[in-house]
């Protein structure tokens, strides 16, 4: 991962080279002109290109009382329409549930339109200051690096930055409108969403006619993870060969993290290959949420299969991870270690909380060294939460040499659905995971 992670990431058009990271943090959000490429000899960007996204860096950034707001509008909605559902079931007074839901909403709308805005908001101050950096840094740090003659080290600053013989004078056009139409469509469908929830609530409260609709609860909530387990965009390659999402925090992952080592803050992340190789995958811990740097970096080796879904499950002890790269390398293969994997009965006592919930099948693994944070793959046949099935799960625990460790791979409990993968140790990794006894 960078040491700064850009708030805004640059999507290269196809048959562009990749720019200089340099290059990305001084044009933040500046968007090319209709027309423009680093070189003539080299094509236009597609009509309508989008050249640059939020990343999780900007969204981080939204104040804490937004997506509090967001987070508790969304769960008092889903709680409340599930009490208003079950007590019409029931033939209950579902109108009592009508005030909680109305009050979810309310947060849950506000918070959409908050988060928005602040994201919008944010998008254009990175841009801002980037414009106010580059007229101020760019000239002096051009002729710093290739000569005094102002034009000509300006045209070397930008042959080094996009890696091409002849370049051409970068040109900015008018700022995009494509952050906040995307935001506003967001808020757009999320009122709409909310909308059917209440008159659907009001509809099942004040008519008995509507109990049989009122008993699947389908026709209010869709999936029980709606909402929080929507994946959102982590990281992406260039080529978008290769995507990272990081996958909410709703009932699915929590069990799914309440299965594995460590007992403090959790993420599970969801990436996509579309090819077969051993990755190396970046992720950062930040000991701050509004830290622009990571205190610390971990790599771990993992094999994806291409179009086969692979669950990255995280414990760390600080207030945020991040993933900050994926990188298909051939040395990654030699962090592949000796062990065995057997699967095994284990007694509810000694079961993680999260089986109880979501399920979870249980192996008994044993390697030939130690490694204070082994990469524990499983390929699993069942579906859960938005991640369909077959995908793989990496659990990263602490193994000792020739002592057996119970990892658990959660999801299901239907152990022919759980095969074993491979087990790689990354070297001179240390996590300092707390374990679950």
């Amino acid at each position: 991962m960078p040491e700064n992670t850009p708030p805004l990431r640059f999507r290269t058009p196809p048959g562009w080279p990749t720019p200089s990271p340099q290059w990305v943090a001084l044009h933040q959000g500046a968007e090319p002109a209709a027309g423009w490429r680093p070189s003539d000899e080299l094509p236009p960007a597609p009509l309508r290109w989008v050249f640059w996204v939020p990343t999780r860096t900007l969204r981080r950034r939204v104040p804490r009382s937004v997506r509090v707001s967001l987070a508790v509008g969304v769960c008092l909605t889903i709680a409340s329409a599930v009490v208003v559902g079950a007590l019409a079931i029931t033939d209950g007074p579902a109108v009592f549930g009508l005030v909680p839901l109305v009050v979810g909403i309310a947060l849950w709308v506000t918070g959409a339109v908050r988060s928005a805005d602040d994201v919008t908001a944010l998008a254009r101050s990175v841009r801002e200051d980037a414009q106010l950096r580059r007229e101020a840094d760019l000239p002096a740090l051009a002729r710093e690096q290739h000569g005094s003659d102002p034009a000509a080290a300006m045209a070397a600053w930008d042959a080094e930055a996009w890696s091409v013989p002849t370049p051409r004078p970068f040109h900015e056009g008018p700022p995009s409108p494509l952050t906040a139409r995307v935001n506003r469509a967001a808020v757009i469908i999320t009122a709409g969403v909310a909308t059917l929830v209440l008159v659907g609530g009001a509809a099942v409260s004040a008519a008995p006619a509507f109990e049989t609709i009122a008993a699947d609860p389908a026709w209010a909530l869709g999936s029980p993870d709606a909402g929080d387990d929507t994946p959102q965009l982590e990281w992406s390659s260039d080529d978008d060969a290769i995507t990272a999402y990081w996958l909410g925090t709703g009932d699915t992952w929590e069990t799914t993290c309440d299965v594995t080592p460590g007992d403090t803050d959790c993420d599970a992340y969801e990436i996509t290959s579309k090819q077969s190789c051993t990755a190396v995958v970046t992720v950062g811990f930040f000991a701050d949420a509004d830290a622009d740097e990571p205190s610390r970096t971990q790599e771990r080796s993992v094999r994806l299969r291409a179009g086969v879904p692979l669950v990255l499950v995280e414990n760390y002890d600080e207030e945020l991870s991040s993933i900050g790269d994926v990188t298909c390398a051939d040395d990654a293969a030699t962090d592949t270690v000796s062990a065995t994997q057997e699967s095994e009965d284990v007694t509810a006592s000694d079961q993680p909380d999260g089986c109880d919930v979501g399920g979870c099948v249980a192996f008994a693994v044993t390697a030939a060294t130690d490694c204070a944070a082994a990469a524990v793959e499983f390929h699993v046949e069942a579906a859960a939460g938005s991640v369909d099935g077959p995908h793989d799960l990496v659990v990263v625990t602490r193994l000792s040499a020739g002592k057996p460790t119970d990892v658990f791979a959660g999801g299901t409990d239907d152990a022919a659905k759980v095969r074993s993968g491979q087990v790689t140790c990354r070297a001179g990794a240390d996590d300092g995971l707390s374990q679950n006894s």
